[in-house]
């Protein structure tokens, strides 16, 4: 574990390029003190492997391993399960540059032979702090003669409680839909439909703490926020236009949950392969690139 520090006045965040570029903590300063805004994954009581890890080349779910695209079925390795969160989060990314409030990290799917997907990519996580704003970009390139089906997203936890157990939390984001999951396994079970208002945060509202939700939503606006009222603090959330899906994970007894901004549904490959137009999966001809930002905004 290589742990990188980005430090300013208003954030202080933890970086390892060897889990897969991933956020290992992430903090606001207040009166000399450091309130904790994701879990500290550090800790073996969080049971996380990083506070947020990057799904890359694709997010979420790809239904038993098992794809077409443009003619050609494809199965990745241990294909009983379903495929899920690309397959460079666990693997070690070089680090580019490296400053006080900024580092660089680079992909190459080249350098690991047991790479799990049937194109080579390279990929780019940068990540920047400037005042009270927490940044990272992703990029993913195709690398390979053919066109590729790509995509990426984020996987953010972020605290429940901030300064006592059982403060409430409150959310705010915008969708058009959600897509239903009859099976119980995160696989779309149909196309998108009406947001079950008991998981409409159109309007902010308490996050609960008694109800299980894991969904994959369409058409999600970009923007959002997160609002400890006890704690005083507001964590605003944007990204990327591209950035079409959001996957919401609330499980149960557990000090944490998730708010994923994502390019692609759940099992998007297969949906793409189905025609579905709104599946957000990305078309990479050779050497072409997807790109996106997301962006974290602490306010008092």
């Amino acid at each position: 574990m290589v742990m990188i520090p980005l430090e300013n006045k208003i954030l202080r965040v933890l970086i390892d390029p060897e889990k897969g570029a991933g956020i290992m903590a992430l903090f606001a300063k207040r009166d000399g003190a450091l309130l904790p805004l994701m879990p500290d994954a550090r800790q073996e009581s969080t049971q996380l492997d990083s506070s947020c890890f990057l799904m890359i080349p694709y997010s979420n779910r790809i239904e038993n391993g098992t794809f077409s695209f443009e003619g050609k079925e494809y199965r990745l390795a241990d294909s009983e399960n379903h495929a899920l969160h690309g397959d460079t989060r666990f693997r070690a990314w070089s680090t580019e540059e490296v400053t006080r409030t900024r580092i660089s990290c680079e992909f190459h799917s080249s350098s690991y032979p047991d790479i799990n997907w049937p194109w080579p990519f390279e990929a780019y996580a940068g990540y920047s702090l400037e005042g009270n704003v927490f940044s990272s970009q992703l990029i993913l390139w195709n690398r390979g003669d053919p066109r590729m089906p790509a995509g990426f997203g984020w996987h953010p936890y972020f605290n429940r409680y901030i300064t006592r157990e059982g403060e409430p939390v409150y959310l705010s984001m915008k969708v058009k839909s959600a897509y239903p999951d009859a099976n119980d396994n995160r696989i779309p079970s149909g196309p998108a439909g009406p947001v079950p208002p008991e998981q409409d945060f159109s309007k902010e509202r308490p996050l609960p703490t008694d109800r299980f939700i894991d969904t994959c939503f369409q058409g999600y606006d970009g923007n959002g926020y997160i609002t400890w009222p006890e704690s005083r603090i507001k964590l605003s959330f944007s990204c990327s236009p591209v950035c079409t899906h959001l996957v919401m994970y609330n499980p149960l007894n557990t000090p944490y949950f998730a708010v994923e901004p994502v390019t692609n549904a759940n099992n998007g490959v297969n949906l793409y392969d189905r025609g579905e137009p709104d599946s957000g999966v990305v078309i990479l001809a050779p050497g072409e690139s997807l790109k996106a930002r997301f962006e974290l905004r602490v306010e008092k």
